[in-house]
């Protein structure tokens, strides 16, 4: 009777735990690619690179528990990379 209820949670806990990996595996990429560009503001490529970074990382930070929190973290450094991509145009 309750085989159902108990795959079903423990499909939502692997879930999860996919989510975490995925979300720290672009965190990773995100953090590399602040790294050169910071060391290199003007290169419209990682500027490019990091802006889908970003937006690959909403949705599973949104998704991940342990990276929910950095969603509107997120936002604001999307935003200063578009006031730096506009400043370079």
């Amino acid at each position: 009777m309750f085989n159902s209820l108990k795959s079903f949670l423990k499909k939502e806990k692997d879930s999860g735990e996919t989510h975490n990996q995925q979300a720290k595996i672009i965190a990773d990429e995100i953090a590399l690619l602040e790294v050169k560009l910071a060391a290199s503001p003007e290169n419209s490529e990682w500027q490019k690179a990091l802006m889908l970074a970003y937006n690959r990382a909403l949705p599973l930070f949104a998704k991940s528990q342990q990276y929910r929190q950095q969603v509107d973290d997120l936002f604001l450094r999307i935003d200063r990379l578009r006031n730096i991509i506009r400043r370079n145009i």
